[in-house]
């Protein structure tokens, strides 16, 4: 059965106000992940978040960031401008994820993403569920350095 309270009890059941902001006041961070221009939007820093980190991304033309995997928390995409190479598993299977596609990689799934285009930026917003920042999404980088990644192909332009 759903629960009431009277408006002026609300307060007592909220701890932390809403907010929002433009992600033009947000700080960038280009070394997190290598290469890529991310916005962190929500999470602890920026408005008190408990349980969910959401940003914007943009990969610049010709990029790919490093592989890895989120061990405390599922990650979620949505592509709004360009076309993201996905890198899905140990083996980097490619997919191409044109405007408009949701990606999903629950937690512990190996991914990278990429953009193959050479003019143009590739636009996705993400979401991390459960934690309330990358650091308490445990995040591990793959080191690459003796395997061949970006995998060949993945900057083919269709």
């Amino acid at each position: 059965m759903a629960k009431y309270v009277k408006l002026e009890n609300l307060p007592e059941l909220i701890n932390v106000p809403p907010r929002s902001g433009h992600y033009s006041d947000v700080f960038t961070d280009t070394e997190y992940e290598k290469g890529l221009a991310i916005k962190f939007g929500i999470n602890d820093t920026v408005c008190g978040s408990k349980r969910i980190s959401m940003g914007r991304t943009i990969i610049p033309p010709h990029t790919a960031n490093e592989r890895h995997v989120h061990l405390s928390a599922e990650a979620a995409m949505y592509i709004v401008r360009g076309t993201m190479t996905l890198f899905l598993g140990p083996e980097a299977a490619i997919t191409k994820c044109p405007p408009g596609t949701f990606v999903f990689a629950p937690e512990g799934i190996i991914h990278g993403v990429a953009n193959a285009s050479r003019t143009e930026e590739v636009e996705l917003v993400f979401a991390y569920g459960g934690v309330p920042s990358k650091e308490a999404a445990n995040i591990i980088f793959i080191d690459d350095t003796e395997n061949d990644y970006p995998p060949p192909g993945w900057d083919v332009e269709e």
